[in-house]
């Protein structure tokens, strides 16, 4: 019986992370293009970017649904993630590679 919990609680939780569809960018002066995508949590707000398979944003948006901007690193250029709410529904993220805008994540 307890399995049957724990398996339901575990479905539950990740049935509702929800993914980005993957984009591509290429940095000015670069040679191979970034492979970026996102997940974003409805239960716990944990917000994930990636950049070719690799986690560079992570954290948790305010459960309030204020404008948030979370910032990582990825081979040396900082990478930022401006998140936005409409209606309290509909999630965009705005990713940007030292300084330049590198995709749109919806959820």
């Amino acid at each position: 019986m307890k399995k049957i919990i724990l398996a339901s609680l575990l479905l539950t939780l990740v049935a509702c992370t929800t993914a980005s569809p993957k984009q591509f960018y290429r940095p000015a002066g670069a040679e191979q293009q970034l492979e970026i995508s996102g997940r974003f949590n409805q239960i716990s707000f944990k917000h994930e970017v990636m950049i070719n398979d690799q986690t560079v944003v992570s954290g948790e948006l305010p459960y309030d649904y204020a404008d948030t901007t979370l910032s990582g690193e990825y081979n040396g250029k900082t990478v930022k993630s401006d998140c936005r709410w409409k209606k309290k529904i509909d999630l965009t993220c705005l990713v940007w590679v030292d300084g330049e805008k590198a995709a749109t994540l919806t959820f």
